[in-house]
């Protein structure tokens, strides 16, 4: 290119300069901070209001970029069925991306496409879920549209420490009790500056990473847990100690329904590092919209991938027998029945059957997930629980990872001082690719397990089941799987 040093261009890039000076960039809109509110080292999105002029100060879209965004973001419908396809769809490209660091300042900024952004993985096997993370994060924000700054929860960076300190359950209880009680003496803040987290100061490191997310479109509130990575950069140690705790204990932290089911030792305490903070968090993003009367109630929908998934059915299942989400379910139905009475305290036994018969409290749809309990687990999530959650689970082809553990022996000092161990899927299942020619092939709760899934010849092959398993971003792509994918 030929330069040109003509006063009169000078002047006018002069000009120019001056203009751009006074014109603020426009900036990612959902910002980041760190609270001395929450747990050292879980960083949270959503300290600045995700509209304020200006956001974090440390970090600048260039112009390139904001002439780059994408602008469409939400396109499911306000109701979508979180286990219809598109529905799964969504969830599943959601569950892939937050392996990269869903904590960055503008992550979760549906507008910006977020370039820029460090989406390094080393020794991940990241590669395989997508060539191009930045394009399935445009991916997933064109099906999803966050409407509150999200809560991102992380133990911190790095190889960690090598012996994971994990919460006693009565730490945990104390843990969710302090942040309720915030809540119900009306000092949570859920305005639109996002969840504030529990104030306890309690030092410590969890062990799990999770998504809380306050959606417009579709009208849900999502949390998202992400699975172990390779990586010894980045999780590898904590989570690898969590899965090879493969012996049980009896879930002490389980629902009434299910007081003696006993579950994986090593999921058991990685939910229990992050109960209080995602259970609050969900409670706190559901009571403000309540407060809306005219708006429709959001679904309250858990999803994660492979040791994520498992977290995610222990979450639904606490979170399916909330009380305090009971209570927003009978606030509700006593607003909108129109067989109540005007007066709200005259026909209380009316509206206490019609809150019982609302159901789908509580969504729940994982890929690659693990068994997670015993029979009296099973039997939990799907009897006790059928009124208040619909759980499925997506395997595709000869993902390994979904067909364990399996029941055996263990040493008693890992396993509530048994010999014996039991592990059944609960919930129902879509196989996708299955084994006998078939696309796809549903299981619902309760019915036998399809013939040959137990035997896929193709979880012999290293190869082909890392594939299976970190794929699940992109094999909903096919007209064929679209056309067979069940109704529920």
């Amino acid at each position: 290119a030929k330069r040109v040093d003509t006063p009169g261009t000078m002047a006018a890039l002069r000009a120019a300069v001056r203009v751009i000076s006074v014109v603020p960039l426009p900036r990612p809109r959902v910002t980041a901070a760190t609270s001395a509110r929450v747990l050292p080292r879980v960083r949270r999105l959503g300290a600045v209001h995700k509209w304020a002029p200006g956001g974090h100060r440390g970090f600048c879209v260039t112009a390139r970029q904001a002439l780059s965004a994408d602008t469409t973001h939400g396109a499911l419908a306000e109701n979508t069925d979180p286990h219809s396809f598109e529905g799964t769809r969504a969830l599943a490209k959601l569950a892939m991306l937050v392996y990269w660091n869903a904590g960055q300042p503008g992550f979760w900024d549906p507008g910006w496409d977020g370039d820029g952004l460090d989406m390094k993985t080393p020794l991940g096997f990241e590669p395989l879920i997508a060539r191009d993370p930045l394009l399935l994060r445009k991916e997933v924000f064109g099906l999803l549209a966050p409407k509150e700054p999200a809560l991102w929860l992380c133990p911190g960076d790095g190889v960690g420490d090598l012996v994971p300190n994990f919460l006693t359950p009565e730490d945990a209880a104390r843990r969710l009790g302090v942040a309720k009680s915030r809540h119900a003496s009306g000092r949570t803040n859920t305005n639109s500056t996002g969840y504030q987290g529990p104030r306890d100061t309690t030092e410590y490191r969890g062990v799990s990473r999770a998504a809380v997310v306050r959606l417009e479109k579709p009208n849900w509130i999502v949390v998202c847990f992400r699975g172990t990575t390779p990586s010894p950069m980045r999780g590898l140690l904590r989570e690898g100690q969590v899965n090879s705790m493969a012996g049980q204990e009896t879930w002490q932290e389980a629902p009434g329904v299910m007081q003696d089911a006993r579950v994986h030792r090593g999921y058991a305490a990685a939910y229990r590092s992050v109960l209080a903070d995602v259970e609050s968090a969900v409670v706190d993003w559901a009571v403000s919209s309540a407060r809306d009367d005219a708006a429709a109630a959001p679904k309250i929908v858990i999803a994660g991938h492979s040791l994520g998934g498992a977290l995610a059915v222990l979450c639904a299942t606490r979170l399916a027998h909330d009380v305090d989400i009971a209570a927003l379910i009978r606030s509700r139905a006593k607003r909108t029945d129109n067989t109540s009475r005007e007066d709200d305290g005259h026909d209380l036994k009316n509206q206490e059957t019609h809150a019982s018969k609302q159901t789908e409290v509580v969504n729940c749809v994982t890929f690659g997930q693990p068994r997670v309990g015993d029979g009296c687990f099973k039997k939990g999530v799907d009897e006790g629980s059928d009124s208040f959650l619909r759980y499925t689970r997506i395997v595709r082809g000869g993902d390994l990872f979904a067909r364990v553990p399996t029941s055996g022996v263990w040493l008693p000092s890992g396993n509530g001082d048994r010999f014996g161990l039991e592990y059944a899927h609960a919930g129902s299942m879509v196989w996708t690719n299955a084994a006998d020619g078939a696309n796809v092939v549903s299981q619902n709760k309760g019915e036998e397990t399809p013939s040959g899934f137990n035997w896929d010849w193709r979880m012999a092959n290293p190869a082909g089941v890392a594939r299976d398993h970190a794929g699940y971003a992109y094999f909903f792509e096919d007209a064929e799987t679209k056309s067979q994918w069940p109704s529920r």
